[in-house]
């Protein structure tokens, strides 16, 4: 048995104009029967309203509402829970693979405009056969693919809300800064004068905030993209 992460782009589905406003999110849980579905979704967006309306707006979708949402104060990366119900003409992919006989393991998660599945497959033919069905949506791409059975877990909306809630407010106003005037780019557009000048700091504040804010969110982010959890075998 091996085990791979998947990740397809469904070409013309809201979920790839999500892209636009970086969101990514988790889906709680998936019913569906004769094209008809129903869904929660965690979501965190740079702009969760434009992002909620492009929800609401799409064509197979017939009812998105609110359940729950987190930091409404935050100038970025808010949060909401949606419940989604959604007709299509087509067999959407979730569907499509179990139709086929395939086994996700968990529910999808959405990131970059790509939902991504953890499928636990027999062999490599089952992994080719599972691409081949995913190509119909639109570009598919295989992100990890192991012979031990583990798949990456996404962290749930409460440890997001505690790694912001470490970062002081001071740390996250420079780090937002950083990020708009492009301080990490790969050809920076900005220097640390130039921030400080605009937050009316020192050089040395700006350097420390950028520092501390940034080593907490790559800490959090290590623990998820490089400890999967392992599934008893």
């Amino acid at each position: 048995m091996i085990t791979a992460r998947i990740a397809v782009l469904y070409e013309d589905d809201w979920t790839a104009q999500t892209a636009d406003y970086d969101a990514y999110g988790k889906f709680l849980t998936y019913s569906f029967v004769d094209n008809r579905y129903f869904t929660f979704l965690v979501l965190t967006s740079n702009d969760i309203e434009s992002t909620i309306e492009l929800v609401r707006e799409h064509p197979t979708i017939t009812e998105a509402f609110t359940i729950e949402r987190s930091n409404p104060e935050r100038a970025f990366g808010q949060s909401v829970t949606l419940a989604i119900k959604s007709s299509y003409r087509e067999i959407p992919p979730m569907e499509m693979l179990t139709y086929e006989g395939f086994f996700p393991i968990g529910y999808p998660s959405l990131s970059a405009g790509k939902i991504y599945f953890d499928l636990l497959l027999e062999d490599r033919a089952g992994l080719r056969q599972a691409l081949d069905l995913l190509e119909e949506f639109g570009d598919v791409s295989v992100k990890y693919l192991s012979e031990d059975l583990f798949y990456q877990t996404a962290p749930p909306l409460d440890e997001f809300e505690t790694l912001i809630e470490s970062i002081s407010q001071r740390q996250l106003e420079v780090l937002a800064l950083a990020v708009e005037r492009g301080y990490f780019e790969d050809t920076r557009e900005v220097t640390l004068e130039a921030l400080a000048a605009e937050l009316d700091i020192s050089k040395a504040t700006v350097s420390a905030h950028l520092r501390k804010g940034w080593r907490k969110v790559v800490s959090f982010a290590h623990r998820y993209l490089t400890e999967p959890s392992r599934i008893s075998q």
